[in-house]
């Protein structure tokens, strides 16, 4: 079917910022609170409060994961009701009303507990505009995109947020010695959360979206229109139209019968999606992602190269990136994860190793080495730093991008919204616990053991993404939902045939 290159770059390019800002937010963060506990450069007179109690650092630089966790909840209640489109609006108002608050935090001067307060806060309103986005952008991608372009350009979408992540570092590492620059780090956000909120109106909302809500044909049509051009229009409405209308008629005969399973996410009839769609979520955050990078600032630093390793490393994640992006619909989702997931599990093993050498040697981490003075880099932290960065790319072609792209891909319309919120609820909460959790197994138990457990893991997600994922290349919505339904009800019958079986056996 053909589109409109324009159109669908708008309804790409105006979610995506969403993801940019979130990127964002993660590159910039590291140096701004840098800033906040430097008393010299923070220009604030909480600067010392921050610096004196790590849980108070801790809870600043968390708030954007914890409101994003909380606006992930509100959306798990509403996202049905207002649609993919309104939750982009409200995500970039809150990302709006966050920067600004960020920005404004240290000009009150009221008490040092107050400002702390505000910027806190600030972070976590920038948060829920995190969770919003985080579910709307990849939502409405999946269902407004034709079906060749749709992994494409979800991908993307992960690439833009690596865009937000290099574009933090690079703005930190220009003010990271400027007086107060940590205000201008996060303001400077407000300005693409301005440009996201206005882009909104340029876009119609979800044909599907619309169906399913029972709004009048010609809006219906109209969304078809903006994007699709040709006489097969009608043809995608009667499709559509035929999903949305059996789903209805399933869902009034469910509730007559008073059968709750077709709007309950956890229902043995969504098993399929949902271990799909949430395993991926959360094995890419077990498998050692949040805390792989702390190791390669302290190696930088040996080799002189701190002040910038940040940005070497997020031109690096944006390349990776970038090829998933440009091979998705060539390869599909299933190879890229086998790809990257392998590369991840190398990786890990090779770190493993470099670790239990220092354990039977004696010898301290990379992590260890107090030292202020540039030395050349040996053969163990070169091993370390070239695991590092395998692992880096394997994750930016496999989990990274392919993960949002399943839970917009996989499920239901009628659960769909409810669906993606699980599904991203669980991402920002099990990639809190593993931040939390990490520093505490590595004081219990030796480096060799923590990425042990994370290579165990990783050879499991090959397991996982063999027997759970489907592939989903060229696929339409409509389409990868009947493989999973025709799917459960294969597993029925063959569990029938097997209790039968059994039956005939006894007797």
């Amino acid at each position: 079917m053909e589109h409109k290159t324009f159109s669908v770059f708008l309804l790409f390019i105006i979610p995506a910022l969403g993801g940019l800002l979130f990127g964002y937010d993660i590159g910039v963060t590291s140096y701004a609170v840098d800033q906040v506990t430097n008393t010299d450069l923070a220009d604030v007179d909480f600067a010392s409060n921050v610096s004196d109690s790590p849980a108070l650092k801790g809870v600043v630089t968390a708030a954007a994961t914890i409101g994003a966790f909380l606006g992930s909840l509100v959306v798990f209640k509403v996202a049905d009701s207002i649609g993919r489109k309104r939750e982009l609006q409200i995500g970039s108002c809150m990302y709006f009303l966050g920067a600004v608050l960020m920005f404004a935090g240290g000009y009150f001067s009221v008490s040092p507990s107050f400002d702390v307060a505000v910027l806190i806060f600030a972070r976590i309103i920038y948060g829920i505009g995190i969770g919003f986005s985080m579910h709307g952008a990849p939502t409405y991608i999946a269902e407004m995109a034709p079906p060749n372009l749709r992994g494409l350009l979800v991908s993307l979408k992960e690439a833009f947020i690596v865009v937000g992540i290099l574009g933090g570092y690079v703005v930190g590492y220009l003010l990271e010695n400027q007086k107060g620059g940590w205000r201008y780090m996060y303001g400077a956000s407000s300005f693409f959360s301005l440009v996201m909120f206005f882009g909104t109106f340029t876009i119609p909302r979800s044909a599907r979206w619309l169906l399913l809500a029972g709004k009048p044909e010609e809006e219906v049509m109209a969304s078809i229109n903006f994007v699709f051009k040709g006489n097969d229009t009608v043809e995608l409405y009667d499709e559509i139209k035929f999903q949305v209308d059996k789903q209805k008629a399933d869902q009034a005969l469910a509730l007559q019968s008073g059968d709750t399973s077709r709007t309950n996410i956890f229902s043995a009839r969504w098993r399929g999606p949902l271990i799909a769609g949430t395993g991926l979520v959360l094995l890419q955050q077990v498998t050692g992602q949040p805390s792989i990078l702390s190791y390669t600032q302290p190696i930088f630093e040996d080799a002189g190269l701190a002040s910038y390793s940040s940005v070497l490393v997020g031109v690096f994640k944006f390349f990776a990136t970038m090829f998933s992006v440009l091979y998705v619909e060539k390869y599909g989702r299933r190879r890229l994860l086998f790809i990257g997931t392998s590369l991840m599990l190398v990786a890990l093993i090779g770190l493993s190793a470099n670790f239990l050498f220092d354990e039977i040697n004696g010898t301290e981490d990379a992590t260890d080495d107090d030292s202020d003075e540039t030395q050349p880099l040996g053969a163990k932290q070169i091993i370390t730093l070239s695991s590092m960065f395998v692992y880096i790319g394997g994750y930016q072609v496999g989990f990274g991008p392919i993960a949002w792209l399943m839970i917009s891909e996989c499920f239901p319309l009628e659960i769909r919204g409810s669906a993606v919120a699980f599904a991203v609820q669980m991402n920002f909460l099990s990639n809190s616990v593993v931040q939390l959790l990490v520093p505490v197994l590595q004081s219990y138990i030796h480096n060799f053991a923590l990425f042990s457990i994370f290579s165990v893991l990783c050879a499991y997600s090959i397991y996982f993404v063999k027997h759970y994922v489907p592939e989903t290349k060229g696929l339409s919505l409509e389409e990868i939902e009947r493989f999973f339904e025709n799917k459960r009800r294969d597993e029925q019958e063959d569990k029938q045939d097997e209790s039968k079986a059994l039956l005939r056996a006894i007797v």
